[in-house]
């Protein structure tokens, strides 16, 4: 289906980006007061009416208990399961999403001056490391927003094909993307002249990212204060404050930290003098701190290492490439503008990444490339996309001995479309039901259930009473183009009896 026009969006844990193309040339969607990052805040005021962005951060810096911010973090993980209440109202991370995106939809229509009924077509980027119910969320998301939602794309493709673009890349592409709440690894085939993207293989982590750098130097500004002051800010009785002033106050703080964070990206030492920023025990307090780049990178380390073991485990255990077959190295995502990033990757890679590219921009100018290809009529979009399963999947079995451990049935890296299927037995006497609890790997190749994470159940009732092991039940996972997955379970015994079971992104097995 062709719409009357089409962009891609950058929904982002700290900003959201979008991009549309007009006359063949990029353009990137201006937010009031006319940047080019909508934060990805909204603030609920007690009435309900909901701010989004900018002002939203403004109005959050005074009533910081009505704002929301960083929800994509916890956007379908089932496992956290969270919600805010606001103005009466309970929000999900899906919710705060909609909200986001229809401000996007929003400044869209007013800024290309079309009628509020446009068919509006969207490629909305996530994380390469996010599982299906994650990106089924941000798909819901975007059409609860109003967009038609034509494809959700990694965050890595996406940013190879602007790269690959811009450069005419054409060799293997390993893509480092740091964004505000995720961190993602991938190796991409790009082949610029016939237009194909193919991943081949994937890792990451999904809850680390450029906001945890904040909360490191957070916590320094929030020590500097503690001894200067003589006052325990852990909570707001032992900062004797009100709850409203104590979060305004912790809110400031992680404003300050991510300042001084971009800065020291740009210079050695970065300075703050605010006078009369806090008042405690009825005294003014100002605020004047100073770190060196020296400094971050010491506080940081621990987060540095998390990266760097991740980094060089995926290049050095993956089978699916070789180091010497990486042509270019590609950071995207606002956090890879921290100099130690940068020279690491170049130290334990030994690819130097490229250094021209507007690294915060990659992500959501190659989603408008794929919007505009997937709208153009010709088939296939003129753009090829293929990528692999970020996490292996499985089922809970019990071993002989009375373990209950992980079983995987489709592989990490496997190409989508892809599907297998694996049989097994009761393991009690006269056993009616069989439960077959589905699980995601967390840790890959650990066999404890402790390791991955639970993702629903299916059950097959009124079975065959019979001794155990001679009741049989196939399981099969299947994965369409577009990444949905569908669940199956069959009970073998009954030549009429056939039960099917479709994972529901929202709420888990049903």
């Amino acid at each position: 289906m062709s719409y009357d026009y089409v962009l891609g969006i950058d929904l982002g844990t700290t900003n959201t980006l979008a991009c549309y193309f007009a006359g063949g040339k990029k353009r990137l969607l201006k937010f009031p007061p006319g940047e080019t990052m909508l934060p990805s805040v909204i603030f609920v005021d007690d009435d309900g009416a909901v701010t989004v962005g900018q002002m939203a951060q403004n109005q959050g810096v005074v009533r910081p208990e009505n704002m929301i911010d960083s929800s994509k973090t916890f956007i379908g993980n089932l496992e956290l399961n969270k919600t805010w209440t606001r103005g009466g109202k309970v929000y999900t991370p899906t919710d705060v999403a909609t909200e986001i995106l229809r401000e996007v939809r929003r400044q869209f229509i007013k800024r290309v001056k079309l009628d509020e009924t446009a068919e509006i077509g969207a490629v909305i980027t996530v994380p390469a490391y996010f599982n299906d119910n994650q990106r089924d969320e941000t798909r819901k998301a975007g059409e609860a927003a109003g967009f038609h939602v034509m494809w959700i794309l990694e965050e890595p493709t996406a940013a190879a094909i602007e790269a690959v673009h811009e450069k005419q890349l054409d060799k293997k592409v390993f893509v480092v993307d740091i964004g505000g709440g995720t961190f993602d690894l991938s190796v991409l085939e790009a082949d610029h002249e016939n237009h194909t993207y193919r991943a081949i293989a994937i890792d990451g982590d999904d809850q680390l990212g450029g906001n945890d750098f904040d909360k490191i130097i957070q916590r320094k500004l929030i020590d500097k204060i503690e001894a200067d002051v003589k006052i325990n800010l852990d909570s707001a009785e032992s900062a004797m404050l009100d709850e409203t002033e104590f979060n305004t106050l912790k809110h400031r703080l992680l404003t300050e930290a991510r300042k001084i964070k971009e800065g020291l990206s740009e210079t050695q030492q970065y300075e703050i003098n605010l006078p009369n920023f806090a008042r405690f025990d009825g005294r003014d307090y100002s605020l004047d701190f100073t770190m060196t780049r020296a400094e971050f990178d010491e506080i940081c380390k621990p987060l540095y290492e998390k990266i760097f073991t991740k980094l060089n485990h995926f290049v050095k255990e993956n089978n699916n490439f070789w180091l010497d077959e990486i042509g270019h190295v590609i950071m995207a995502g606002g956090s890879c503008y921290i100099p130690y990033l940068r020279e690491r990757i170049y130290s334990d890679v030994g690819i130097r990444p490229d250094s021209d590219l507007d690294m915060s921009r990659l992500v959501v100018i190659g989603a408008a490339r794929v919007a505009e290809a997937k709208n153009s009529g010709i088939a296939g979009g003129g753009i090829e996309l293929k990528s692999v399963l970020a996490h292996s999947l499985g089922v809970e079995i019990m071993t002989a001995d009375g373990r209950l451990i992980f079983d995987r049935i489709l592989a990490k890296d496997t190409p989508y479309p892809c599907a297998a299927t694996r049989e097994y037995e009761t393991a009690f006497d006269n056993q009616t039901r069989i439960d077959v609890n589905v699980y995601e790997a967390g840790v890959e190749g650990a066999l404890e259930l402790k390791f991955h994470r639970y993702r629903g159940t299916l059950s097959l009732k009124n079975l065959p009473a019979a001794p155990r092991g001679e009741t049989y039940v196939n399981v099969k996972f299947e994965y369409t183009e577009d990444q949905r997955l569908k669940v199956t379970a069959t009970d073998l015994q009954r030549e009429n009896h056939f039960e099917e079971q479709i994972l529901d992104k929202a709420r888990g097995l049903q």
